[in-house]
């Protein structure tokens, strides 16, 4: 049985109960990693409750209102205990305490392996920042440990805000030119937190978040966003080879990335686009619909802001959150009711809905789930609109510099995921040592790479 529970400490969650047969008792981890292999990321359970046996009702009918809540602590058992001694770390940890709904932080637990998600790193942000602490969304993936996330918090504070808003965030340090990791629709850079451990120790792992997530304003076209995240690369200096990688809306604009930074004189290699998003007209008609249900959603929360506790806010709260379900949050998202970020949704689907491919003259490595690739012929896509035929097909006219097709174990969500995100990291690893990177002639010359 398992339920999404509002009335937790903390942010909402899914709980699992259940009821064990024979001696062995599995950790939450190994339970959620058995889980991970055949359902979506945020179909998952972040909490296990175990039970002697399912309460009934007089139905025989198992009793929801009778299921109680989870410990108030997650097993934990990896991390020595420290706790917080700074001012700090200790306003941080009353922080993680609430969003998480955990009743103990030490300094060394990692935001995202004790329950932390893209979405609560927002609210993370939003509070700290409220009590003196300048904590952006990109400072937390990049510090996950409360004592990290301190030390960098109280520096940041004493120089003072940066004047520009930036995208890049750092998942992982190391030597060389950095996997440079594009976000999907959500914004968030946290996505990729997961694919950053899973890779080999050796070259950087950076990612881009959206600015409306940091504070600012993102641009309304996909080749407006990625004009800004091409000038982060270009300061760095060099001409590359630079490696992308884009998932779902995060490839689309990967691919118009490597396209300006073609034109500029620069290479990229590799260019791994995951599911990208195929312009087609049931696709644009989804879209195009989504954005109205945001745009609804935004209008209900404005009024939600201006209601007091009573009937009538409850009632407010109950349309918004059907509303965000409608336009397809997840319901950990939709849950956040007013917390949501709904413009940046909003702003991100209105530039994917607007957006034309253009033709690529280098190389392009696909990535399809195993899901979609083994669906019967002519069966349409999940969220593409399209069948899958037809959509290789697109990608291969897409390719100036050919096409190399991976199909990777999982669907959509469950691909960038534990333990399904191994087998992405082991395909970029292959595409490394093969040499088959291919990259993109800069303008002028012409790429020779071949079709497959």
């Amino acid at each position: 049985m398992v339920l999404h529970r509002t009335d937790l400490p903390g942010e909402p969650a899914l709980v699992a109960y259940l009821v064990l047969s024979g001696g062995h008792r599995p950790a939450p981890e190994e339970l959620r990693g058995a889980l991970r292999t055949s359902l979506p990321g945020y179909m998952v359970p972040a909490r296990f409750v175990v039970l002697d046996e399912m309460p009934v009702n007089r139905s025989g009918k198992t009793d929801k209102r009778a299921l109680p809540l989870p410990p108030a602590e997650l097993d934990r058992t990896d991390t020595e205990y420290v706790a917080p001694s700074g001012a700090a770390e200790k306003v941080l940890a009353e922080i993680w305490r609430e969003v998480l709904g955990l009743s103990r932080i030490g300094v060394h637990d990692d935001f995202f392996r004790i329950g932390g998600s893209s979405l609560s790193t927002v609210r993370v942000s939003l509070m700290a920042t409220a009590r003196g602490l300048p904590v952006s969304v990109g400072d937390l993936i990049e510090h996950p440990t409360l004592a990290r996330l301190a030390r960098h918090a109280v520096r940041a504070a004493g120089e003072g805000l940066p004047a520009a808003v930036t995208s890049e965030v750092r998942l992982r340090e190391g030597t060389g030119e950095p996997l440079w990791c594009v976000h999907p629709t959500g914004g968030s850079a946290a996505w990729f937190v997961p694919l950053a451990r899973a890779l080999p120790p050796g070259r950087p792992v950076h990612a881009f978040q959206a600015r409306g997530l940091l504070g600012g304003i993102d641009p309304s076209t996909v080749t407006g966003i990625a004009a800004n995240y091409v000038a982060e690369i270009t300061e760095r200096g060099g001409t590359g080879p630079h490696a992308l990688l884009g998932w779902s809306m995060g490839a689309n604009i990967a691919l118009e990335m490597a396209t300006q930074l073609h034109r500029a004189g620069h290479t990229v290699a590799p260019l791994v686009l995951i599911e990208p998003y195929l312009p087609n007209p049931a696709a644009r008609a989804r879209l195009q619909g989504v954005t109205r249900d945001l745009r609804e959603a935004l209008r209900l929360r404005d009024r939600l802001r201006d209601l007091p506790p009573s009937p009538q806010r409850d009632r407010a709260t109950a349309e918004l959150t059907a509303t965000l379900l409608g336009a397809g949050m997840s319901p950990a998202e939709a849950a956040l009711v007013e917390g949501a970020p709904i413009e940046v949704w909003h702003s991100l689907l209105a530039a994917l809905a607007a957006y034309e491919v253009r033709p690529y003259p280098g190389h392009v490595h696909l990535v399809v789930g195993s899901e979609a690739a083994g669906l019967p012929r002519g069966r349409t896509m999940p969220g593409l609109d399209v069948d899958y035929d037809t959509y290789v097909a697109r990608w291969r006219e897409t390719a100036g510099g050919g096409l190399t097709l991976h199909v990777s174990d999982g669907d959509h969500m469950s691909m960038m995921a534990e333990p399904r995100v191994r087998g992405i990291a082991g395909l970029l690893t292959g595409i490394e040592e093969s040499g088959t990177a291919r990259t993109a002639a800069p303008a002028g010359r012409t790429g020779t790479g071949e079709n497959r």
